[in-house]
């Protein structure tokens, strides 16, 4: 895991050590420590992140100071079931990059920016991944999510008060999003109503991306390299040629990227929250 921090657009140092601290959603300590600096100069603190077998988003709080002021800086972390596609598959997808043109890290950084843009226009995680949502109970059996397909619930409190194994147990999840009590809740059989009393932390997405989805995927994320850029203004709507003839560009929207082979899969792919389309 690491951090640069900047001081007028260039790397630099803190004023003495940088510690660090990682913590769950739910504001639980995992743990912290002191970060180690890299090449003296450049801003660049680190610390070894390890691995997980377990879905989860985490906060990482670097504390500092520069010039007597103390700071503090968040990043966030999310370990996750996997990626829309793999970097080198993405690469050697003819024809080939370059890799001093568009190295790793670029690729990486776009491939986030890619999974995020697809996941939101088709609206379900194409990998598993974890959320922790806090909402408000409406008196009924059913708790309606923001998220589709979900896949296991991790754990629920009421009012401050966890579910225990066997009233989890009790719980049921469905593909629309919607998390159903079952009489083994000894709260009974309906979500107790309130304002953002209840807090529920789940599963959701597919196991694996659809393959077409993830060739779309793919094909986008060389679309924000600028790999496909032209001499035509970017907000053009439509062009006519030096011959005469004329053409009308696909734009993106809210619901599309701009690209139409890319949008075309994404639509076909893409999930409504009042039933599956």
């Amino acid at each position: 895991m690491s951090h640069t921090f900047f001081q007028d657009g260039v790397g630099t140092d803190a004023a003495a050590a940088v510690t660090w601290v990682r913590k769950r959603l739910d504001g639980s300590t995992v743990d912290s420590g002191t970060a180690t600096v890299g090449t003296v100069g450049d801003g660049i603190y680190t610390f070894p992140l390890p691995a997980s077998a377990v879905l989860d988003t985490h906060t990482v709080d670097w504390t500092g100071s520069y010039g007597g002021a103390p700071f503090t800086a968040r990043d966030f972390v999310e370990f996750v079931g996997g990626h829309l596609f793999g970097l080198a598959e993405a690469r050697a997808m003819p024809p080939a990059l370059n890799v001093t043109v568009y190295p790793w890290a670029m690729l990486a950084d776009r491939r986030v920016a890619t999974e995020d843009e697809c996941e939101r226009i088709c609206n379900v995680a194409m990998v598993p991944r974890f959320k922790r949502r806090v909402l408000d109970g409406k008196g009924t059996p059913d708790l309606i999510t923001p998220d589709l397909m979900l896949l296991t619930l991790r754990a629920v409190s009421v009012d401050g008060v966890a579910l225990t194994g066997p009233e989890l147990a009790a719980v049921g999840v469905t593909d629309s999003g919607i998390i159903t009590l079952d009489t083994g809740y000894s709260g009974g059989g309906v979500w107790p109503r309130g304002r953002r009393n209840i807090v529920v932390e789940y599963e959701h997405g597919y196991d694996y991306p659809p393959p077409d989805v993830a060739e779309a995927g793919m094909l986008r994320l060389r679309d924000r390299l600028g790999q496909f850029d032209t001499s035509t203004p970017t907000r053009a709507i439509s062009f006519t040629t030096s011959e005469g003839g004329t053409y009308r560009l696909s734009t993106p929207s809210k619901t599309k990227t701009g690209h139409p082979n890319v949008d075309a899969v994404y639509e076909a792919a893409r999930l409504d929250p009042g039933g599956f389309a």
